[in-house]
């Protein structure tokens, strides 16, 4: 039981150690949105007028109050009736061009699907009811026209009236970059095409989201979307519904993606050059393997607690700034020797727990320096495993990589 405890504790940090939002990273995202059904907008206007059954007031022996009637019920009915709903398929990549700011570049796939939607036109409710007058001169032609519009009124099922491509240019706002948790806004617009009927097509969105980072690289969003898809240029179809105008709807998204350190791989590439060339040459001495930083626990931390001081954030600061300039090729080993409780025993988890937020907030000042988590490693362990000198006690270690 316990030593599950302690892996969890151990794994808290290794998924939270993940490289957020930062300057200069690439990042590669795909998504599925779902519409939550509240739409405006021309096109829906359209569709309800094309779905109407204007027809069924022509029976004969009904009053004027009563067609007057019928038609605001079958109007609120028909409303009620004929929903639009959209769904969308993203696919992009993004740059942080600025600490807070993105800019990015996506294709969307929408789908606009109407339900109950009449599936006999209304030319051919015309048609029909001449051959049933035809049929039966006896009857009138209101009768008759009646029947057929009844009988198209009753046969309606739900179907795609809009099919949509576009590409888009989009623009982010990052509230807390470089932290686990990124909230951000992101809005932007494009043009497509109108795959069904013909059309080009302009979109503009806006969005609110929240980015979860995890296992270095990668992350999962989710993201609430209001978007407003304009046809224009539409060139009417035969037997096709009407879908010029324009539709807007509200989205719930959800993603995943992948970020790429632009940066990184040519510092990479450059510190290989260099050993090779030390290689070759073995003329320039190979780094020490260990260099090491240690503070007395109370020159970064509020006494018994994981918070960090505004001495502490300074020294921090200076720290994280000496890492990325004069030690770039550097991994950073954060150990924490922390004293035990009063009152509890040496071997508490607890105790181990306090290291692991201590190191935890060190960890988010040097992110917030723009040092990438993959150098940050957290090696914090009980005073009870050391020989040390003071009983709290932070040491950074700076490993050759």
């Amino acid at each position: 039981m316990w030593k599950c405890k302690w892996l969890f504790l151990f794994l808290i940090p290794q998924f939270l150690s993940a490289e957020g939002f930062q300057k200069g990273n690439l990042m590669l995202f795909g998504s599925g949105s779902y519409g939550l059904g509240m739409s405006s907008g021309s096109l829906e206007r359209f569709v309800e007028t094309y779905n109407f059954p204007s027809y069924l007031f022509f029976r004969d022996g009904v009053s004027t109050d009563a067609k007057i009637f019928s038609y605001y019920l079958l109007t609120d009915f028909n409303s009620d009736q004929v929903r639009l709903n959209s769904n969308l398929g993203e696919v992009g990549v993004q740059y942080a061009f600025f600490k807070y700011l993105s800019i990015g570049l996506t294709g969307v796939y929408q789908s606009i699907e109407a339900s109950n939607i009449r599936q006999i036109e209304p030319t051919l409710v015309l048609l029909n009811a001449s051959q049933l007058q035809s049929q039966n001169p006896s009857r009138s032609y209101n009768e008759s026209l009646f029947s057929s519009e009844l009988f198209s009124f009753l046969i309606r099922k739900d179907q795609k009236i809009s099919s949509i491509t576009t590409g888009n240019l989009d623009f982010g706002i990052h509230f807390f970059p470089n932290s686990v948790f990124d909230p951000y806004i992101r809005f932007g617009g494009g043009i497509g095409n109108e795959r069904l009927s013909g059309g080009r097509v302009e979109r503009f969105f806006s969005g609110l989201g929240l980015r979860f980072h995890f296992a270095s690289s990668y992350f999962l969003f989710f993201e609430a979307i209001k978007a407003n898809t304009y046809i224009v240029d539409y060139k009417a179809q035969v037997n096709r519904i009407p879908n010029r105008g324009n539709f807007e709807e509200n989205f719930v998204s959800l993603g995943f993606g992948k970020q790429f350190s632009i940066g990184s791989s040519n510092e990479e590439s450059k510190v290989t050059s260099e050993t090779q060339n030390l290689d070759k040459t073995q003329t320039v001495e190979a780094p020490p393997r260990i260099k090491t930083f240690s503070f007395l626990a109370s020159e970064l931390f509020e006494p018994k607690t994981t918070r960090i001081h505004i001495e502490g954030r300074a020294k921090l600061d200076a720290l994280a700034r000496s890492f990325a300039i004069e030690y770039p090729e550097y991994e950073i080993v954060i150990i924490n020797f922390v004293a035990p409780f009063p009152s509890t025993e040496e071997e508490d988890p607890l105790h181990e727990q306090f290291g692991i937020n201590r190191s935890l907030a060190i960890f988010q000042i040097l992110r917030e320096k723009n040092i990438p988590a993959k150098r940050i490693i957290n090696a914090t362990a009980g005073s009870t495993r050391y020989e040390i000198d003071s009983s709290e006690k932070v040491i950074f270690e700076l490993r050759a990589k």
